[in-house]
């Protein structure tokens, strides 16, 4: 996957489900992904998925996306 296509699933599933964050960045680690997002209420948020299957970083990225506050 390249760059582009985990952004364009992070925003599908802050989407799908509603949630209160917007996409500031999405850089490729040598461990996977690294993605930044700014809260509704401002603050910023970060966390890295393994890069992988497209099913496996979805749900690892929508495990996130929840766990967040």
């Amino acid at each position: 996957m390249n760059a582009q296509e985990v952004d364009a699933m992070v925003r599908d599933i802050i989407i799908h489900f509603g949630l209160p964050f917007t996409v500031l960045s999405i850089i490729e680690s040598p461990v996977g992904w690294t993605i930044q997002l700014r809260s509704g209420v401002g603050g910023l948020m970060r966390f890295s998925v393994p890069d992988g299957r497209p099913s496996a970083m979805r749900v690892a990225i929508q495990n996130q996306l929840e766990a967040l506050p």
